[in-house]
């Protein structure tokens, strides 16, 4: 994946939170943040892609567009991009990326 591919992939989902409801649904770029930070810690302690899209859908959600956003999200951190992220920096790297609206 391209990081122009990426970069328009996070604009679209994570848009600034003031474009309210979509795309970001009833969650804050903080949420996104924790979330990533979430998964990444998923990945460290062993638990599969898979795993982690199971998990996903016991939750509950506020708005569809939530389970879209933190699929995706799921998909970076077990992807490519979340071999080179710590727990704290997957975090810090989504919520940036989502507050400046890339």
């Amino acid at each position: 994946m391209s990081r122009l591919f990426l970069i328009g992939l996070l604009a679209f989902i994570c848009a600034p939170a003031m474009a309210a409801p979509y795309p970001l649904g009833s969650m804050t770029c903080a949420d996104i943040g924790k979330f990533a930070s979430e998964a990444m810690g998923w990945r460290k302690e062993g638990q599969s892609k898979d795993q982690a899209l199971a998990a996903l859908e016991k939750r509950t959600y506020n708005d569809p567009v939530e389970k879209k956003n933190l699929t995706t999200i799921v998909d970076f951190v077990f992807g490519s991009y979340g071999r080179n992220w710590s727990v704290e920096s997957a975090g810090n790297v989504m919520r940036t990326d989502c507050e400046t609206g890339r």
